[in-house]
């Protein structure tokens, strides 16, 4: 075999015995270069790929939440306009659904936390009370049932003037489609729903609550036979609840149904009127026999259940 470096004649391996110089050079340089190339480049498009994926992940991010800003922008600017006037939302159409749907969630969850508080502190005064010291039952009302059952009922109670209206318009052969009802009906409801949103804070808080001590007293007093102290202040707060529901199941859809039949001069915009108010009565009471009751009883006696009453 003929040594690559100084050309002379020497024995097979991987050394010269003649100068000591390696054999096969560029066989080792051909199995140890690959290696030595590849892994760099490896390296190197594996962080590549993980800097692309966490830029990616980062302006999705970054786009959601630019979304959820300007939504909620929006949503403050449309929320803040019907506070100051609500006559804007007669003149609401199918832009304004998304906000109409969101104030439709805010109205219903906020009058159902509003009951909530209250029957709560009821059922925390009724234990205080009963010198309950049992640490097996709850200081809560279950929430998550007694919510959704409360968001159910108010749903209906809510929104069945709306459905009465759209049978009202079709009755009436009025043009306006059910969506731009939806919108201008949620429309003028925003002063109420920052209003049970405030009622709402106050009755969890416990600020707003039925005085069981002051109506017990009041009842014991009028049994031996005195007048008593009325409870003026509760007596009072519960009007204004009573004209609050009042208003949003029965009155605000008599406003709607009777303004756009003025507008399209319709000249039996009374009676239509009065049509869509008794088939909103017939409803609610259809409902409240068949359904509603039933909600109510399941919530009763999940408190029950809880061996308070």
């Amino acid at each position: 075999m003929i040594c690559p470096a100084c050309n002379q004649e020497t024995e097979e391996g991987k050394f010269c015995t003649k100068c000591g110089s390696p054999l096969h050079p560029q066989e080792k340089t051909a199995t140890e270069d690959p290696s030595k190339e590849n892994t760099p480049e490896v390296h190197t498009e594996t962080s590549q790929q993980e800097n692309a994926s966490t830029a990616e992940t980062s302006q999705q991010f970054n786009a959601t939440l630019e979304k959820v800003k300007t939504g909620s922008n929006q949503y403050w600017s449309y929320f803040i306009t019907r506070i100051k006037n609500p006559n804007v939302a007669f003149k609401d159409n199918e832009q304004h659904l998304i906000n109409s749907i969101v104030t439709a969630i805010i109205l219903t969850l906020a009058a159902t936390l509003f009951c909530y508080g209250l029957i709560n502190s009821l059922f925390n005064d009724a234990m205080a009370a009963a010198s309950f010291s049992d640490d097996s039952l709850s200081n809560y009302l279950p929430i998550f049932s007694t919510i959704l059952k409360g968001m159910l009922i108010f749903i209906i109670l809510f929104f069945t003037g709306l459905i009465a209206n759209f049978i009202t318009f079709k009755l009436a052969k009025h043009p306006m489609s059910f969506t731009k009802q939806f919108t201008r009906f949620t429309g003028t409801l925003v002063p109420f729903t920052g209003f049970f949103v405030v009622i709402a804070l106050l009755s969890l808080l416990g600020i707003a609550k039925i005085n069981v001590m002051e109506l017990g007293l009041w009842m014991l007093q009028l049994e031996g036979g005195s007048s008593g102290n009325f409870p003026w202040g509760l007596a009072f707060g519960m009007f204004i609840v009573t004209v609050l529901f009042t208003f949003v199941i029965y009155i605000n859809p008599v406003i709607h149904m009777l303004y756009a039949l003025i507008q399209e001069k319709n000249k039996q915009s009374f009676y239509f009127t009065v049509i869509s108010l008794a088939i909103t009565i017939a409803i609610i009471t259809i409902l409240q026999h068949f359904f509603i009751l039933d909600i109510l009883v399941s919530i009763l006696e999940s408190i029950e259940y809880m061996g308070v009453f």
